[in-house]
Parts: structure tokens; sequence; C-alpha cells
């Protein structure tokens, strides 16, 4: 089987900073860009609402005034200051998206980073959020394959065409979009169920098993060989596959926190995340963590991922 080198994600939120600072992500993708890290990422929710303090993750009221910049946005913002750095958006909640704004949006930043944005998407689990934009939450999971279904059609070729339960147009043209031979990949976030498998299979290029769904080691060890096993049923490479999960923080301790790292690529996890807040007391502690992120990363590039 292919092996391939481990790689870093760091994450940049919003919630790093106060709202009249939030030039400062900017800060930290050029230092992430320079510093070699592979990745960064950063969060969304578009609108928060009250029932969030009793759902969910169980937010605390702070928690709804702290900022969170819309992501594909603020990658852009990243592209333009960096040069190397692959964009990846952890994530967008794609059904609250009209299929053809996502569509254009992520083509259009796919084009101006030339090349380095990833999607990562979840239908994501805040009703209010749902509520107040004027999309069904029932029906979130069937919204989420159709949009992404859409993408991919407009991505693929003009005039595109799609019809499905939420999604239907003819005729259609995207532009700027992938060229032959282009792919933006997609990565999925949420729950490992058959349906995540046919997501991930006939419509994406990974998955992003992060720590609220609760999964073991062992159990998202388990998940990553189904999924690479449907990969090959379905004709497609299964060294192609991305697995992209945070580490949780240790003690406050990044040394223990990248000890993890071992196990997590014995898993086949082969972007290890890191979220630079949970390790930075105060904001102007975010630089000189992901500096010694980066530099206790170094030694875990030799591990391969099979």
């Amino acid at each position: 089987m292919t092996e391939r080198p481990l790689q870093l994600d760091v994450t940049a939120e919003g919630a790093m900073y106060a709202p009249d600072q939030q030039y400062r992500l900017l800060d930290i993708a050029r230092a992430a860009d320079q510093a070699g890290v592979d990745f960064i990422d950063t969060t969304e929710h578009i609108l928060m609402g009250l029932n969030a303090l009793h759902s969910g993750q169980g937010w605390d009221p702070h928690h709804l005034e702290q900022p969170q910049p819309e992501a594909l946005t603020t990658l852009a913002a990243m592209a333009g200051a960096t040069q190397r750095i692959k964009l990846l958006s952890a994530v967008v909640i794609a059904p609250l998206w009209p299929a053809g704004l996502l569509a254009k949006s992520a083509a259009t930043l796919h084009a101006l980073s030339r090349g380095r944005f990833v999607m990562g998407v979840t239908a994501s689990w805040h009703k209010d959020e749902y509520d107040a934009l004027g999309v069904p939450f029932h029906l979130r999971g069937q919204i989420l394959d159709d949009n992404i279904g859409a993408c991919r059609a407009l991505w693929a070729g003009a005039p595109a065409s799609f019809h499905s339960p939420t999604v239907n147009f003819d005729g259609m043209f995207c532009s700027p979009r992938p060229a032959p031979g282009e792919r933006i990949k997609v990565w999925f976030g949420g729950k490992f169920t058959p349906r995540q498998i046919r997501r991930v299979v006939t419509l994406g290029d990974g998955w992003m098993p992060y720590g609220g769904l609760h999964m073991t080691l062992a159990e998202k060890a388990e998940a990553v060989a189904r999924l690479r096993e449907a990969f090959a049923q379905a004709g497609r490479d299964p060294a192609s596959l991305d697995i992209c999960d945070s580490l949780a923080p240790v003690d406050n301790s990044i040394a223990r926190t990248l000890d993890q790292i071992p196990a997590h690529a014995e898993a086949g996890i082969n972007i290890i995340r890191v979220h630079l807040r949970r390790l930075a007391k105060d904001p102007d502690e975010v630089l000189p963590v992901l500096e010694e992120v980066v530099r206790r990363f170094e030694p875990y590039r030799a591990l391969k991922v099979s």
C-alpha cells in the first residue's frame, strides 16, 4: 500500500482575537506559511442563537458573542497573504448556502489561491441557525448531498444541469471553475454512518472525524479502514483519501499534546489538526505557540501513514 507523509494543519479561529483585531488572523496565516505548515483552517457559524446553550456541545453564554468570521471570506484574505500553504474550511456549513453561490464562492477561492483551497463541509447541529436562515433543519443531510452534487456539476463543465430533491437547474454556467484535470477537494465532517461513507466516496475526497463525534481512536481507525475499502470498491485510489483529525490538548502542554501523533498516524490519520487557541493562554501567545508546534511537529514528518 502507498505510504504518505504526515502533514500539519493549524486552526486559526476568530475567537482567538477581539472583534476589532480579526486582522491578526492574517498574521497567523503568514507565519504558518513561512514556517512550512501544510494547512491552515478556520471555523464557521453564520449566526448563533440561544438554543446553542442547551444543544450540540453545550455552549456557554459568552460563546454566543465570540467572533466567528465567515470562513470563505477569511480564507480568501489568507490566500492573498500567503504563497504555498493550503487553505481549509473547517467547516463550511454547506446546507446554509444556496448551491450555486457555494459553487461560485469555492471556485473563486480555488482560482485566486492557485488551487490551494480544500472545502471542508458538514451539516452541523444548530437548529436556530437554520431557522434564522430559512433552511429546513430536518432536511440538512439531503441538502448537503444535493448542494455538493450541484457544486460538482457546476465545476465539471458548462452548461451544467443538476436535478435532486432540493436543487434543480438546467443549462447554467459557473466561471471561473476548475480547469480540466483540476479538482476542488471536499472533505466531509460528521458522524460515521453508511450515508457518510456514500457521501465521501461519491462526492468527496476526505473525512474529518473531529472531537465532537466522541469516537475513540480505535473506532476512528476502523472507520478509516472501511472508507478505504469503500474507495477501492468504487474504483478510487484508497491512497488519495485524506483523513484530518484534531489533537485533544493534554495538560496545556504542546509536547504532551503532540505525543499523541504516532497513535493517530497508526490509525490512518494523515493530517494532524492543532487548535492554536486551545494551547495559547492569551492572544499574544498564539504566534509563539505556533512556532513551538511547528518545531515539535518536524520530527513526526518522518512518520508514514499507510
